[in-house]
Formats: C-alpha cells, sequence, structure tokens
C-alpha cells in the first residue's frame, strides 16, 4: 500500500472504531490502528521524513522517554 491508501484505510479505521457498538469491537479496531499507524510511520521515515516529533496519526505506539 502507499501511504495515500494507508491513511485513507487509518481514516476508516478510526470512523469504525467510533462507531463500534461494544468494548470487543473497538478492541479490533484499535488494534486495526496500531499496526495501520505503525506502517505509515515505518513508511515516512523509510521515505526521509522527520519522524523524531510526536505521533503522526492516532493509534502509534508512545516510546518511552528514554528513548527517545
Amino acid at each position: 500500500m502507499d501511504l495515500n491508501q494507508l491513511l485513507h484505510a487509518h481514516q476508516l479505521a478510526k470512523t469504525g472504531h467510533a462507531r463500534a457498538p461494544d468494548r470487543a469491537s473497538r478492541a479490533a479496531y484499535a488494534d486495526t490502528l496500531t499496526i495501520l499507524a505503525t506502517r505509515i510511520r515505518s513508511l515516512r521515515e523509510d521515505s526521509g521524513a522527520d519522524v523524531s516529533a510526536a505521533r503522526f496519526v492516532v493509534g502509534e505506539p508512545v516510546a518511552d522517554y528514554q528513548d527517545r
């Protein structure tokens, strides 16, 4: 997937998470958000973008303070 496709899928997952009727459904969307956010960050990093700043999209794992 290219970056636009990943961002689109991420947005759909965010919408699904917001509309999920129960905790189990929200948890599934949360996992999807994390996977997509990680792929987005990796793709941005591989293309030379500055990824040292705060999270770019919702769902990115937050690094420990010492890891920054």
